[in-house]
């Protein structure tokens, strides 16, 4: 705090959503923040920003808030000084959980546009109000904006963001607003991937191919595996249209395909069966962040080990068997620090194989790609008995209806048949592994290892017992 005759110390907090909002951009809240300051004497210290940053999505974690926080917090202001109250929060609750901080610290939040005096009742009554205000405009603009864009999806247009890509953002030839295109250069990178994975190509040799082609993704420096699978199972490459997660139907029902597709409804359909992620009994996706997840299996009940954390304050990164907790019985459950047992197969791997040729196993399902199919000929015939008026074409389109459903409920009824193919990549392991990431790595460890057993430690023992790890390697 200052003294009776010290100047007041301020720090100046100045947000903005948009750059491009005139009425409250930061140069205009700068000036205020500087005038009002000369006019009541007081020291302005700083004026730290937020730019481009929404208080209704991001709440209070904000760089530039998180900076006056600090100063706030290391006794170096005694007051926070803004153009407006919303500059600083949209939420009753924000406003008051920050001005309760603050004023623990002595400091006050004062606005240089609208009159208020914290040290009172009535002062902090207006502060409230202010907030309701403030929360009632934020979700004002948030229906607006949300209507909007409902609209534009209606009407089948672009409603803004980023293009999928594959598409560029064109002038609508329809009517006003935008629409999208197929980027013919994007399209045939898209495509040529599609290929190499429907020909039994992995996910990582097509990032690689895009990668060493010059393709760059929307949103990232290089293609991932990740964004690659996205890419490829999009409603967008088949010209559908999402708002709010969901695909935009036509009148029917049906999903509306507003732009030019990139690929075929029967590729789509097989990559999403042959790229579907891993998932769970109960259906959930299942997380592998870690080197050896899913290869690891406990000596005593032969479970899958599962990554957890242990420790408290200090956390230890485990691999261990959930047997017990699962229900399954296990006798003696055992676990092994994530890091080290990473380490020593690493070393294991690569001395034994680093130096050969990697060959890399592939499975695929004959299933996936007439099931697909005849999906898509279901489809196809129901939106065509919509249509027909002949009384003969009709019967035929139901007896096609009937061919193409029992079709499918004979191969849902078919076990799946995984068949194996073993790939050269051209590398050795030890190349591959240096250039590729976890999930990467993981893969080529899979290929080498059907999984790796573990026994139990002794108690007080640093480091890896060979002993304890059983590796049961792939022929």
């Amino acid at each position: 705090m200052t003294s009776d005759h010290a100047p007041r110390r301020v720090i100046g907090y100045a947000r903005i959503s948009r750059a491009t909002d005139e009425s409250t951009s930061i140069e205009r809240q700068r000036e205020v923040i500087h005038a009002t300051c000369q006019t009541r004497g007081w020291a302005l210290a700083d004026i730290i920003e937020d730019v481009d940053v929404s208080a209704t999505k991001t709440r209070l974690d904000r760089p530039g808030l998180a900076r006056v926080r600090d100063v706030v917090a290391a006794g170096r202001a005694d007051t926070v000084l803004v153009w407006r109250i919303d500059r600083v929060a949209r939420s009753v609750a924000d406003l008051a959980s920050l001005t309760e901080e603050w004023a623990k610290a002595g400091v006050s939040l004062v606005s240089a546009t609208e009159p208020f005096d914290m040290t009172t009742s009535a002062g902090r009554m207006l502060l409230q109000l202010l907030g309701v205000f403030a929360e009632f405009e934020a979700a004002t603009i948030r229906d607006r904006v949300t209507a909007a864009r409902a609209a534009l999806v209606k009407a089948q247009r672009w409603p803004g963001g980023s293009a999928p890509y594959g598409y560029r953002i064109v002038d609508n030839p329809d009517g006003a607003g935008k629409a999208l295109e197929v980027d013919p250069v994007e399209a045939a990178y898209v495509r040529k991937a599609a290929d190499l994975v429907l020909d039994g190509k992995s996910v990582y040799y097509a990032t690689n191919m895009l990668n060493e082609a010059g393709s760059v993704p929307r949103k990232a420096k290089a293609w991932s595996m990740t964004s690659l699978r996205i890419v490829l199972t999009q409603a967008a490459a088949l010209g559908h249209m999402t708002h709010k997660g969901k695909v935009v139907t036509d009148a029917d029902g049906a999903p509306a395909r507003v732009w030019e597709p990139i690929l075929p409804e029967e590729d789509v359909l097989r990559l999403r069966a042959l790229l579907a992620p891993t998932r769970t009994p109960g259906g959930e996706r299942k997380r592998r962040a870690r080197l050896l997840s899913g290869l690891l299996r406990c000596s005593s009940c032969g479970g899958s080990m599962r990554v957890n954390r242990t420790g408290g304050n200090n956390p230890v990164t485990r691999y261990a068997c959930h047997g017990r907790s699962d229900g399954t019985g296990c006798t003696r459950a055992t676990s092994i620090v994530a890091d080290r047992i990473e380490e020593h197969m690493t070393r294991t791997f690569l001395a034994r194989v680093g130096k050969f040729e990697v060959v890399e196993a592939r499975e695929t399902v004959r299933e996936v790609a007439e099931l697909a199919a005849t999906e898509a000929a279901i489809k196809s015939t129901t939106a065509a008995l919509g249509e027909v008026e002949d009384e003969e074409r009709e019967a035929e389109l139901w007896a096609d209806m009937r061919r193409f459903k029992a079709r499918r409920r004979e191969l849902l009824a078919m076990p799946d048949a995984p068949e194996v193919e073993y790939v050269s990549l051209g590398m050795t392991f030890a190349e591959a592994w240096e250039s590729r990431d976890t999930d990467g790595r993981r893969d080529l460890l899979a290929s080498a290892f059907q999984h790796i057993v573990i026994r139990p430690g002794v108690r007080g023992r640093r480091g890896i017992d060979p002993e304890r790890v059983d590796i049961h390697w792939r022929d």
